[in-house]
């Protein structure tokens, strides 16, 4: 009997949806991935060909990140299992600013509260998978391990 890790990583393989969870996780988890600074200033906005477009606020910011368009890409790259990234094109566009869990200040909820554009994406990720009982099922996974890294983060900001 094969293991359900197993059986799942071939059927997302199969099913190219590999790939899109990769995408996802960059969209998810952009601001740990390429610090709190950038993330101020910029925000993914979508995949095109191996490329990823990134909205800028000014173009100051975006002069500046092109200096570092390397760095980004080895950043967001290496938190894949393979890399995704081929090139980085920068636009200007509004940034929406969210308070980190670092800016939050001495009151912590035991329960992190995950972000409604962060919900959005995972119910935008998971109207492509058929099955409606695979696709709770996904919902709830990619909300619980949102809510583990959101704690986490906090825990490593309050210990700064």
């Amino acid at each position: 009997m094969e293991k359900i890790g197993i059986i799942l990583k071939e059927s997302l393989k199969r099913s190219g949806f590999e790939k899109r969870l990769m995408e996802f996780q960059i969209f998810l988890n952009y601001d740990i991935l390429v610090g709190e600074n950038i993330a101020r200033v910029s925000r993914p906005v979508f995949f095109r060909n191996e490329v990823l477009f990134i909205g800028v606020e000014s173009p100051i910011w975006s002069h500046q990140l092109h200096f570092l368009k390397r760095d980004i890409i080895e950043k967001l790259n290496s938190s894949l299992r393979q890399p995704l990234i081929k090139d980085i094109k920068f636009q200007i566009c509004s940034i929406d600013r969210q308070d980190s869990a670092c800016s939050k200040g001495p009151e912590r909820n035991t329960t992190a509260r995950v972000p409604d554009k962060k919900i959005k994406m995972i119910y935008n990720i998971s109207s492509e998978i058929q099955d409606p009982e695979l696709r709770k099922k996904f919902i709830e996974l990619m909300i619980k391990d949102q809510e583990y890294r959101m704690k986490k983060e906090e825990i490593k900001c309050s210990s700064i």
